[in-house]
């Protein structure tokens, strides 16, 4: 049976708090250092980076082969968004003969999906992309 009640245990849980305490202060100022090292050392090798080209308002080769393909894109996009607008609307259309609602909802949302995918192929200068 252990003796818990001595003065040689009670005084190691204190010594065991108080290590404990001095460890997670330890630990603290050590990733405190290694903060201050990182921000420092950030501030000092700072690098200012810039793009070859013309000014602010020109276009390079990429950029306009890259709208070029934005642009083919968004042709054959807007036109699958047609057909798939007409599809709903047939599918609408079908749906009221037979008077189902299920239907008509499917129909409608499938139209509407189709036009608003149309539309948006129409907005690519919302987007940053110029003609």
């Amino acid at each position: 049976m252990e003796n818990n009640n001595t003065l040689a245990v009670k005084n190691t849980a204190k010594h065991s708090v108080k290590g404990f305490i001095a460890a997670l202060n330890a630990k603290r100022k050590k990733l405190m250092l290694s903060i201050s090292t990182m921000v420092a050392m950030s501030m000092v090798t700072a690098i200012s980076a810039f793009a070859e080209g013309g000014g602010a308002g020109t276009n390079n080769a990429g950029e306009e082969q890259f709208n070029t393909v934005i642009q083919f894109f968004a042709t054959w996009i807007g036109r699958i968004g047609l057909v798939v607008g007409f599809i709903g609307a047939v599918m609408f259309g079908l749906a009221i003969k037979n008077d189902d609602a299920d239907a008509k909802t499917r129909g409608l949302m499938t139209m509407a999906s189709g036009f608003v995918v149309y539309a948006v192929t129409f907005a690519l200068d919302m987007f940053g992309i110029t003609a």
